[in-house]
């Protein structure tokens, strides 16, 4: 079949809006009934408004019924909404924020009646041995203000449907709190502890304590609580899991990159005999999502995911011996493993994403003594939900490293790919190219299947995902670059990448488009309005797209969620009232009057994370400019799009609006 040209960004694809906002199913979490073995896992249907769906692999049918949405808000962010324990099942309910219990078909709310809406539960723990206890992070909303939300742990009887405070103090309203969980009889409580003006990969803390139990009130307490990793502003610990009663494993960033420790009764130290320069957990914006599981009862052996050049690995970690082995075979083809758990001996279940196929929940077993894996694709819709692609459709990532050695600078490159064509129709001509900026900022752009993005590559665009300084995954050293630096740093690393002798060869440099979204849209916005950056004042990008992204880091620092209310402290330098001049100068609506790059504005209307008013900001000082701005408000949308019609506006406003500024129709 002979190929046909056209100009770049005017390619015909099969890859449709509708049917990306169609297909649109994401896996949400992953997680195994310790005593039954029974699989069970969490999926989010942008068809179904984004509802969080929770399955049963075994009947492969709802647990919870049509109208129940799997879904918590502690942290806003949310994870770990469920658990399963001995045939029940437990999940918080988006519509009501109680907590229901299911089993053998009858399902019963085992939290309060809150009619306001006030508690929120997530991140739950069975008692092994009292197995109507459940400990759960407890998110008070009584007085329902990022300075005065109030986080705790509890525990739930779900025989009494009661609450009883567990780990509560009189700061709760800046401590935050993550990951209980009990050791295998039950004596000892592991969790992680942080507090403002830390997150939790920056200066996480595990504690322990002896639980202590009353057969008269049928309530738990706990002892005295031992501080065993962690310190704050300078050691993240997180993801604690008892390898026994006596041991606990958790990851600690101590040695600049995040490797796996132990705590005994006598000592806590590195796992692994010398440190690993690799990171081995991501950073845990939502609850739940473990990098590593036990491959056996006695917590001898682990696999362990870890990260290198912005793609999973996994390692069968010996914890006895302190030694580690890469699971190597043609049959792993995943780019990102999360939701890690144990299944049985030698067996485990996660969550995959690849960059040639949907993602998928999974199981694995290894054989023999070189750990042989077999892989099971589980009957998730996520892993059949798309339509398949045509052959030769599919752009897959080119890692490179930009910058100096002593500095490197990684991104991701996305070549046009679509096998009708064999090129431009224009002579000479070179792709134009969207430059993506992720979100957090403390967050990786993965290289896993994003139809979004083959949308535009099988459209003959190139695309370029920047990993820029404070990106994770790379170390803690690369994280903190950014420290004091947000919106320079990032900023000049997207233009470097621009400039760079390894990509610009392979772009039109005068026809790229930046976008991001919440703070990867706060790093749009600065790169084409700030007086410091060098792509203000003029058109260095053809034009850019914001998708709830941040103008006012002033406002910001006092009507964001309590998750991120002071997580600029770090990134600009200090506090408001204390550098009120940087606040201001890294601030983009202060500056729309540089603005020359033609932006779209995309923003939901029910944002709590960064509100609505943060994009209207932003386009009155556009407008008054006389500068070009499009916007669209979706009502009913939040942090990020979730349901169908939403996904399908935003994609066709995005692309209408690089076919309105960077593709060229002339022949």
């Amino acid at each position: 079949m002979s190929q046909k040209y056209a100009p770049y960004g005017l390619w015909e694809s099969p890859i449709t809006a509708d049917a990306i906002a169609q297909d649109s199913v994401s896996m949400g979490d992953i997680f195994v009934d310790p005593i039954t073995k029974d699989i069970y896992y969490i999926e989010q249907r942008a068809s179904e408004r984004g509802r969080y769906v929770l399955l049963s692999n075994s009947s492969q049918k709802e647990v919870f019924g049509t109208n129940f949405n799997a879904r918590t808000r502690v942290h806003e962010y949310g994870g770990s909404a469920a658990v399963a324990y001995n045939g029940t099942v437990y999940a918080s309910n988006f519509a009501d924020f109680r907590v229901y219990a299911a089993k053998d078909g009858n399902i019963s709310p085992i939290t309060p009646e809150d009619s306001n809406q006030i508690y929120r539960y997530a991140d739950f723990c069975v008692h092994p041995v009292h197995t109507d206890l459940l400990v759960s992070i407890l998110e008070d909303h009584t007085h329902d203000t990022p300075q005065t939300v109030r986080n705790s742990l509890c525990v739930i009887n779900s025989t009494a449907v009661t609450i009883a405070p567990l780990v509560c103090t009189d700061d709760a309203q800046n401590e935050f709190y993550a990951a209980p969980t009990f050791s295998p009889s039950g004596d000892k409580l592991a969790w992680q502890f942080w507090k403002h003006p830390d997150m939790p990969w920056e200066g996480g803390q595990i504690y322990v304590a002896d639980v202590k139990y009353d057969a008269v009130s049928h309530k738990l307490s706990l002892g005295e609580k031992k501080l065993v990793a962690g310190q704050a502003n300078t050691i993240s610990a997180c993801y604690p899991l008892w390898a026994s009663n006596d041991k606990l494993l958790f990851t600690s960033d101590e040695s600049g990159f995040a490797n796996i420790w132990e705590h005994t009764r006598t000592s806590t130290k590195a796992v692994l005999a010398s440190p690993v320069e690799e990171d081995f957990c991501m950073p845990p914006w939502t609850l739940g999502n473990y990098p590593f599981a036990f491959l056996d009862e006695d917590g001898t052996k682990a696999i362990c995911v870890a990260w290198q050049g912005g793609r999973s690995v996994l390692y069968v970690v010996d914890v006895t011996k302190g030694s580690y082995f890469e699971i190597k075979d043609k049959s792993f083809d995943f780019v990102s493993v999360d939701h890690v758990d144990r299944l049985s001996d030698n067996s485990f279940v996660f969550t995959g994403l690849r960059s040639n196929a949907p993602g998928a929940a999974m199981i694995c077993t290894l054989t023999g003594p070189s750990f042989v894996p077999d892989f099971q694709v589980l009957g998730s819709t996520a892993s059949a939900s798309s339509a398949p692609l045509p052959k030769g459709i599919i752009s897959l990532p080119t890692p490179l490293t930009l910058g100096q050695a002593d500095k490197p600078l990684y991104v991701v490159y996305y070549a046009p790919k679509n096998p009708e064509y064999a090129g431009s129709s224009i002579p000479g001509e070179k792709p134009p190219c969207v430059i993506g900026v992720h979100g957090g900022p403390t967050g990786l752009e993965g290289q896993g299947l994003n139809l979004l993005k083959q949308y535009f590559t099988s459209r003959g665009y190139a695309w370029v995902d920047v990993n820029y300084s404070g990106s994770s995954c790379y170390g803690r050293a690369y994280v903190e670059r950014l420290k004091g630096n947000w919106g320079i740093t990032d900023v000049s690393d997207c233009i470097e990448a621009v400039q760079s002798p390894k990509l610009s060869p392979l772009i039109d440099t005068e026809r790229t488009a930046i976008r991001g979204g919440s703070s990867g849209g706060y790093t749009v916005l600065a790169a084409i309005s700030l007086d410091s950056s060098a792509a203000s004042k003029r058109k260095f990008f053809a034009c850019s797209t914001s998708n709830y992204g941040i103008s006012n880091l002033e406002l910001l620092a006092d009507d964001t969620h309590k998750f991120e209310l002071q997580y600029m402290i770090k990134l600009l330098g200090g506090t408001k009232q204390e550098i009120p001049q940087v606040y201001h100068d890294r601030s983009p609506v202060y500056y729309s009057a540089n603005i020359k790059t033609p932006l779209l504005v995309l923003q939901g209307n029910d944002d709590e994370v960064v509100p609505p008013p943060q994009s209207w900001t932003i386009i009155d000082g556009i407008l008054k400019s006389k500068e070009r701005v499009e916007a669209h408000f979706f009502d009913g949308e939040q942090h990020g799009w979730r349901t169908s019609e939403t996904i399908k506006k935003a994609i066709e406003f995005e692309r209408e609006w690089y076919e309105k500024n960077m593709v060229r129709s002339t022949t």
